[in-house]
């Protein structure tokens, strides 16, 4: 599938959201690999998700259906006002999870219950687990009263495979509307922009009622 309109969602300057699909360099044809594409976001004119390796610097790209599935499953949680599940403080997502580290118990089911709580609210608020193999950062999605606060460190992410951010550090607040209108126009684009495309139009379809149920 090629399209190669590239498609904005929100204020660049405030938050948003810009992605086109591009051919697929593995020449996947499955619906996964139909969705292949460039993905930015940004934050107060911050591309989160850009990165250098060799001295080239790349914007992210991968089968972008990873994403949107989980914007998709787990908005209602970065919307909800639910605290914090641990009983820990910080002034941010990363402050929190990093001062969890320092729990003790000589209990082992206590020990298991605190970091399965804690791996639970990092799968909800970080697209990280759904990476699928690519150089996607981990970002932290939260909200704090009427903002959603967006939080990442990726100063060692990926160093290994030689991969190094352009914006490795931040943590930066947006208006819980303009993020909730911004992620659900960015979904339904997509959506219909794979339904339109697609050449495995049962999968496509599929997808389509899916996730359209889960951003009602």
């Amino acid at each position: 599938m090629r399209c190669f309109i590239l498609r904005t969602f929100g204020d660049r300057n405030t938050f948003a959201i810009q992605y086109e699909f591009v051919a697929n360099p593995f020449n996947e044809t499955s619906l996964t690999g139909e969705t292949w594409g460039k993905f930015e976001l940004f934050v107060h004119g911050i591309d989160v998700l850009r990165y250098k390796r060799v001295d080239s610097v790349t914007a992210y790209q991968w089968n972008l259906i990873y994403i949107t599935e989980w914007f998709s499953e787990n908005l209602k949680y970065i919307l909800s006002n639910e605290p914090f599940p641990l009983p820990v403080e910080g002034q941010d997502s990363l402050e929190l999870l990093d001062h969890c580290l320092l729990f003790e118990s000589d209990n082992d089911d206590e020990f298991d219950a605190w970091f399965d709580t804690k791996q639970e609210w990092e799968f909800r608020h970080s697209w990280f687990s759904n990476r699928a193999g690519s150089f996607l950062p981990d970002v932290f999605f939260r909200r704090v009263n009427g903002e959603i606060e967006i939080a990442w460190n990726n100063e060692s992410t990926y160093s290994s495979e030689g991969i190094s951010f352009i914006n490795q550090i931040g943590i930066e607040y947006v208006p819980l509307g303009i993020f909730e209108s911004t992620i659900k126009n960015f979904i339904e684009d997509f959506l219909d922009n794979l339904l339109q495309n697609s050449k495995n139009k049962c999968d496509a379809e599929e997808v389509y009622q899916k996730i359209k149920e889960l951003i009602r």
